[in-house]
């Protein structure tokens, strides 16, 4: 045998070894009728782990983003949410921002930026590998675009002015249908270009595109409020009318994100970065930053940790990213690294460290949350957090993580955080260039 494949005397090993694993035997009798979570469960953790805080915020209820990947939305609108009804005394208990406005404009914005890199690339042979990556996936509702921009371009409203279509309950459905149109308009785009369009004529076909996808988004989610009025009744039992209120007024004048406040800001410990540089990801670095560069600062957790503990001391709750899926029970509201012992489940090694966690992709940020409460222990040094998630009330702790400070160390990949409380040599990284990724 070339040793490339398993051959008989290999396999024949493997079976011994196995018959002799008798905990191991055990433990698969054990798995056959229960799911994972409740075996490797420490038996403990809850104690370790208690849903109390020296800060914490109210999180007046919790919303579900169902069948999608949205949580990027979820966690600015929470905050909103929750400023509107302080703004306004609005007595609703569960009171909420329009989910279904943002996703409107979230989704003609990721489409103008498909058509744009269409054109980027039409010069291109069609398996090149930067158009290879661009067909793949044309659209989806993963926060590549940024809420930022959406909110500062369009603003946002209430729910009640929005409601939400089915369609935002599965996603799906409308993702599958955008990039069907989308790729179908690529080789209409690519096809004018090889005729030798001008970029007069190509602009103007890309405009009549996008107008079909803004009406294949009215008719999924309704067509977005230039104007509207809003009613609402205070803790006093008062009724209030606020009349003709454009979506950028509401948002300037009620829902408090102080946009300009907010900084992206991402960590990556492998080797490629340095930490306290700003940083894009790019097919075309020669084009440099872009209107929908997605650029961030990279830094070290202690830095984002310090800086979201400032946050939090000043009412602020903190958006970040993290992987979910590692060492965090949905059933419990718990994520820490000691809830499950999968080395010895399994009898295995399978842990890593930074940077090589990184490295090796073991770990990837794949969701947004929001931090809304901290525990500061006797050294003064934080040791668990209050973490709001968007998959309704029954999920943890009625919709809350409690998440130990080493697995917000091991396991965050970012934040988004107020500037007024980041550190003098973070400020200065905002100043320089921004350096660009290629992948």
């Amino acid at each position: 045998m070339n040793g490339k494949e398993i051959d008989a005397l290999q396999l024949a090993g493997f079976r011994k070894a196995w018959e002799e694993d008798r905990e191991g035997q055990r433990l698969s009798s054990a798995l056959f009728r229960n799911t994972l979570e409740e075996v490797a469960l420490s038996r403990d953790a809850q104690q370790k782990l208690p849903f109390t805080f020296t800060i914490d915020m109210d999180s007046d209820g919790v919303c579900d983003q169902a069948m999608s990947e949205r949580c990027w939305s979820f966690t600015y609108l929470n905050i909103a949410r929750v400023n509107v009804k302080k703004a306004l005394g609005i007595a609703e208990r569960n009171f909420q921002m329009s989910h279904a406005f943002v996703y409107f404009y979230d989704q003609l914005e990721k489409s103008n930026q498909f058509l744009n890199r269409v054109l980027r690339t039409a010069g291109m042979e069609l398996t090149a590998g930067p158009v290879q990556r661009l067909l793949s996936r044309p659209i989806s509702d993963y926060g590549y675009f940024g809420f930022v921009p959406l909110a500062k371009k369009y603003g946002l409203v209430p729910k009640a002015v929005m409601p939400d279509s089915q369609i935002v309950w599965a996603t799906m459905p409308m993702t599958r249908i955008l990039s069907m149109k989308l790729r179908h308009s690529a080789k209409v785009l690519r096809d004018a270009c090889a005729a030798g369009a001008s970029q007069e004529a190509l602009q103007g076909m890309k405009t009549a595109i996008l107008s079909d996808i803004y009406r294949i988004l009215c008719r999924f989610l309704g067509e977005p409020p230039r104007a509207f009025d809003f009613e609402y009744t205070d803790t006093k039992g008062e009724h209030h009318l606020l009349s003709g209120q454009t979506p950028l007024q509401f948002m300037d004048d009620y829902c408090g994100l102080q946009l300009e406040h907010m900084v992206e800001v991402n960590h990556w410990p492998d080797s490629r970065f340095r930490y306290n540089e700003m940083y894009y990801h790019t097919d075309f670095p020669e084009d440099g930053p872009q209107y929908d560069s997605y650029v961030a600062l990279n830094a070290s957790m202690e830095d984002i940790r310090d800086a979201a503990v400032k946050m939090l001391e000043h009412g602020e709750p903190v958006i970040f990213g993290s992987d979910p899926r590692m060492f965090a029970s949905k059933k419990y509201g718990l994520m820490d690294q000691e809830i499950f012992d999968y080395e010895g489940f399994f009898g295995t090694e399978l842990m890593m460290e930074k940077p090589y966690s990184h490295d090796y992709k073991w770990t990837v940020g794949t969701h947004m949350m929001l931090i809304n409460g901290v525990n500061i222990g006797p050294d003064g040094k934080p040791n668990r957090w209050k973490v709001q998630n968007s998959y309704g009330p029954s999920m943890g702790i009625n919709g809350h993580y409690v998440m130990s400070d080493r697995w917000f160390m091991m396991f965050c990949d970012g934040a988004t955080l107020d500037k007024r409380f980041m550190n003098e040599e973070m400020l200065r990284a905002l100043e320089k260039e921004p350096i660009a990724i290629s992948d």
